[in-house]
């Protein structure tokens, strides 16, 4: 676990960038990382709902993804310098979370043609 905390800290420190390092990319990072570690990882979408300090703490809805590493939150998304600028990290808060990992092993565990195979008529039959 040390060396885990200790990569997510490296990413935190990451400089943020809109296009080539922003909340995706860093959560997608340490999930990666974890899970390379064994450890139980999800990655959450969602809409977040972020004070601005600069704008007199007005807050904008934008979009939002972090990691849950054994159902911890991450968030990382951004460093310590925009931090100071925008609003720390743990301030965001999520509206309407929808952990996408949970959502790919469901859709999976139906499309995965070894359990299921698809009849004439077009629905869904359990192979046994």
């Amino acid at each position: 676990m040390n060396e885990l905390t200790d990569f997510i800290d490296k990413v935190y420190r990451e400089p943020y960038s809109l296009f080539r390092n922003n909340c995706i990319h860093k959560s997608l990072k340490i999930r990666a990382r974890a899970e390379e570690l064994g450890e139980r990882v999800d990655l959450i979408c969602c809409l977040s709902m972020v004070p601005v300090r600069n704008w007199h703490n007005l807050r904008i809805i934008k979009f939002h993804v972090y990691t849950e590493i054994n159902g911890r939150k991450v968030d990382v998304s951004l460093d310590p310098e925009h931090e100071a600028k925008y609003c720390k990290n743990s301030q965001k808060k999520p509206i309407m979370p929808v952990n996408v990992s949970r959502l790919k092993r469901k859709i999976g565990k139906y499309l995965n043609p070894a359990t299921y195979q698809r009849v004439l008529k077009g629905s869904l039959k359990k192979v046994d």
